[in-house]
């Protein structure tokens, strides 16, 4: 409880630490009238557990318009942490490698790009770093094009400031000489907005839910719509994300009954956007399927992991917030083509929600790596 406290109000501290190095150019009231009549603002906030802190970074589009917005590698954003000697402790997109190619992000009006980074506390040399002052400088990495709006260079920034204390360090450190390894938190936090601050931990998950996730994705694997539909939530259905972030508005849901005639249904629906060229992803269930569901061999994941998120991307990670109280089983796999350097990984996550003492099928997350 004592734990839970702690980084909670970390987390708020470090929110208004960030609204207070981004007023720095003017008042309260300034700052508000600049964000309203710019184009574009970038955003960003953090949460501190005991080995890393999670950076949440949003673009948001100001504009009456759809804008596509030009990015001149994968690398989208640079986040960089800093001393308070000014000396720089983190960057990231050192050790990287990112797809030199021209890609373009599609952004709806009064909607936002986002993205995700952690930083593990360890300095460029793998020290563990000390307490104190610490500051994120986030760029958005948006190319400027002749024929196109032009954004000012502060529309595509921002500044995090914030604290690391004493005991972030000594419980670090201590986890470190007892195991060899930095240890995370044992309970973590769900992000606000969550019915419940607690997650139930990982092993107590594996035991509620192991066999009825394997049962869930036997039936995928075969494509067994009469028993799938039959772990679906009879009242919420299962909604389908194609791409990590959970968007409540658009993400499709479909009944016990529609699952039951899916691999039947010709129909072809509007799932989501494609990531990189924003088009539309328009497909038929089973089509949806082969691409967003089971595009890889899941039932033989090279990992399996419960309430544990094992692949992380660009983008924003908000499952544990709009799901209640799930339990999350991710399979996971971190490559197929030793070419590709571990940038064609993948897996598929099924959410569930308990319903009348039973576990039932709620979400189902598709994720790769994306440009």
């Amino acid at each position: 409880m004592v734990v839970g406290i702690i980084v909670v109000s970390l987390a708020l501290f470090i929110r208004q630490a960030h609204k207070i190095g981004s007023s720095n150019s003017g008042t309260a009231e300034t700052e508000q009238l600049n964000l309203t009549s710019g184009q574009f603002s970038t955003s960003g906030e953090g949460q501190i557990s005991k080995d890393k802190v999670i950076f949440n970074l949003e673009l948001t589009n100001h504009l009456p318009e759809v804008m596509e917005l030009p990015f001149g590698s994968g690398q989208q954003f640079e986040l960089v942490v800093r001393d308070e000697k000014n000396e720089e402790v983190y960057r990231y997109s050192d050790g990287k490698a990112f797809t030199q190619a021209l890609v373009y992000k599609r952004i709806n009006p009064g909607e936002a790009l986002r993205w995700q980074d952690q930083w593990d506390l360890r300095d460029k040399k793998g020290n563990v770093v000390s307490p104190g002052r610490y500051r994120a400088e986030i760029e958005i990495l948006v190319i400027p094009e002749e024929d196109r709006v032009k954004i000012e260079d502060h529309q595509l920034r921002t500044t995090i400031e914030f604290t690391l204390p004493e005991r972030q360090q000594e419980d670090t450190q201590g986890n470190e000489d007892k195991t060899g390894q930095e240890v995370g938190l044992e309970t973590p936090l769900a992000a606000s907005g969550a019915k419940d601050s607690r997650i139930i931990p990982s092993t107590e998950a594996e035991a509620i839910i192991a066999n009825v996730a394997n049962a869930v994705m036997q039936a995928l694997s075969t494509k067994e719509a009469e028993k799938i539909a039959s772990y679906v939530h009879p009242v919420k259905g299962v909604r389908f994300t194609p791409y990590t972030y959970v968007d409540r508005e658009r993400d499709l849901v479909f009944t016990p009954n529609e699952i039951r005639n899916f691999f039947n249904n010709q129909q072809r629906y509007l799932w989501g956007y494609y990531d990189g060229s924003g088009e539309e992803i328009i497909l038929t269930p089973s089509e949806y399927y082969a691409k967003f569901i089971y595009s890889a061999d899941f039932i033989n994941a090279e990992q399996i992991g419960y309430n544990q998120v094992l692949s992380i991307g660009n983008m924003l990670e908000n499952q544990f917030e709009v799901y209640d109280n799930p339990i999350i089983v991710e399979y996971y796999f971190s490559g197929f083509d030793p070419a590709y350097q571990g940038m064609d990984w993948k897996s598929l996550r099924l959410v569930f929600e308990e319903s009348d003492n039973e576990w039932r099928l709620v979400g189902i997350i598709h994720n790769q790596w994306t440009i």
